[in-house]
């Protein structure tokens, strides 16, 4: 890609940044495992399979979860005097918030 090419392609990315709002960089391949698609137990599958999951939020963002215990095993979590552990919902179709990982906060 020559440089000409590099500067339109950055200016593309900012000016559809600003359309747009706040943009949200996910592969061909995210794009199709969002957990709004998905049943609630689907969606803790494929949590606890891959560790990750995108999903979109009421205001029409995408966002990724990841970095909690997926729910199987998530009772064996301990988080210490200072934090409380506390569960990470998604959006699925069956659910307005269905917990698939928890964490400590």
């Amino acid at each position: 890609m020559g440089r000409y090419d590099m500067k339109t392609a950055a200016l593309t990315l900012v000016s559809l940044t600003l359309a747009f709002g706040v943009s949200v960089p996910i592969d061909q391949a995210s794009a199709q495992q969002l957990s709004n698609s998905m049943t609630c137990k689907q969606a803790q599958n494929l949590y606890s399979k891959q560790k990750r999951i995108n999903t979109r939020t009421r205001s029409g963002s995408v966002v990724p979860i990841y970095g909690g215990i997926p729910v199987d095993t998530g009772k064996q979590l301990f988080c210490g005097r200072e934090a409380t552990q506390g569960a990470v919902n998604v959006i699925t179709k069956d659910k307005r918030s269905c917990p698939i990982a928890y964490k400590c906060f």
